[in-house]
């Protein structure tokens, strides 16, 4: 879909307008040729770009070539480098279901906003697919201290983390799981570690 738009110099010139079907299939695309090993070095193969292209083009029209294609790419990659920034520093993090960043009250916000007021915009603007961009970007995913998954619920931006879940630093912890069944199969259960004596 393009839109016209007036550049500077009052000329008009057409603007991609990205829908999200045509992120989502941007994006699955480019993992794809990540997968196949097409993304080497932080950037897509001739033959990764030759065939993403074509594919788009297939689902979405002749009028997406190479260059708006490159240029939606750069865009989505400061997406995510600015969302890393932002969940790596201390309370921030990823909310799955929401798509977008939290933190941990508006003060953490207000301060940082402050500071880098190029970030702003991050505390109301979702985006989909970020997992996609971390495949495609190489840093794994929102897996860390500051993601949530789908099935946990939080209400107004507080975390809500059981009083029993925090080990000696506040942070929260995994139990280990062991165990076997009769027939020699693995089947994992918590393991109580009150119980155990750390010699």
């Amino acid at each position: 879909m393009e839109k016209e738009t007036q550049n500077v110099k009052g000329q008009s010139s057409k603007r991609t307008v990205w829908t999200p079907p045509m992120d989502k299939n941007f994006m699955k695309l480019m993992v794809a040729q990540v997968h196949d090993g097409q993304y080497l070095d932080g950037q897509f193969s001739k033959h990764a770009w030759k065939h993403i292209v074509q594919q788009f083009k297939a689902k979405f029209g002749p009028n997406y070539d190479l260059e708006i294609l490159k240029n939606h790419y750069r865009a989505l990659k400061k997406n995510h480098s600015a969302i890393r920034t932002l969940i790596d520093q201390s309370g921030f993090g990823w909310d799955n279901d929401r798509e977008m960043v939290y933190a941990d009250d508006d003060q953490v916000w207000d301060d940082y906003v402050k500071a880098h007021p190029d970030f702003g915009i991050w505390r109301t603007k979702s985006i989909t697919g970020y997992e996609d961009l971390c495949i495609i970007f190489g840093d794994g995913g929102a897996s860390g201290k500051h993601s949530r998954a789908p099935s946990e619920k939080v209400m107004n931006h507080e975390k809500h983390i059981p009083k029993d879940a925090g080990n000696l630093n506040g942070e929260r912890s995994q139990s280990p799981l062991v165990g076997s069944d009769d027939l020699g199969n693995n089947t994992l259960k918590p393991i109580n570690l009150d119980s155990v004596q750390v010699s």
